[in-house]
């Protein structure tokens, strides 16, 4: 049985077209693939801490100086890298909100990236210790974006880069305010393309 991981984002809840998108998919994902399991990680419904100081030492100080507070922190890393490690296939809902990714994301992202576990340094760089797998990024935009003011597709793909993640396939539905017929368009395009990736 294979097991796919959605992490849904969208502060806009069932209005949300990113979410709208990534569940489309996902039927479609079920119809071909039956027995595949769904694990559903929302981070607007269960928000996870942001990064601070007491987060910061609780990913790198040895357990026994930590508080309870950061090694529950530490415990939820280990959860969700397992988790996430653990996934033959990742579904990311990325709306862009205010010319970036959703905060939720990053402090996701934050409790994923750590040294030593999930990525290490090498005299060539840092290397990803996660394995990889496909993972679909399903991005929806208001407007359009020159590819040089992009901070969404690129950013997650650097940070997914970072932990070894290297199949990654990007759908985007963008100008979905621009006016009735720009949103129709783009939806029915984007929905054409999930229908052939699923």
């Amino acid at each position: 049985m294979s097991e796919l991981l959605y992490i849904k984002t969208s502060a806009n809840g069932e209005r949300s077209r990113s979410s709208q998108l990534c569940e489309h998919f996902i039927r479609q994902r079920l119809q071909a693939t039956p027995e595949t399991q769904v694990i559903q990680r929302d981070l607007v419904s269960e928000p996870l801490p942001h990064l601070g100081p007491e987060q910061w030492d609780a990913l790198r100080l040895p357990p026994s100086q930590l508080s309870a507070a950061q090694l529950a922190y530490r415990r939820c890393s280990d959860r969700l890298i397992a988790e996430f490690d653990r996934a033959d296939t990742v579904v990311i809902a990325l709306p862009l909100y205010n010319a970036g990714i959703p905060s939720q994301l990053k402090a996701y992202f934050d409790l994923l990236a750590r040294a030593g576990i999930s990525f290490e340094f090498t005299e060539q760089g840092p290397r990803g210790l996660l394995r990889d797998k496909d993972l679909h990024l399903i991005a929806t935009r208001g407007g359009s974006l020159a590819p040089a003011d992009d901070h969404q597709i690129p950013a997650v793909k650097q940070l997914l880069g970072l932990l070894g993640i290297t199949r990654i396939h990007s759908l985007i539905a963008d100008g979905l305010d621009l006016s009735p017929d720009s949103r129709e368009v783009s939806l029915t395009n984007a929905y054409e393309r999930l229908a052939a990736l699923a």
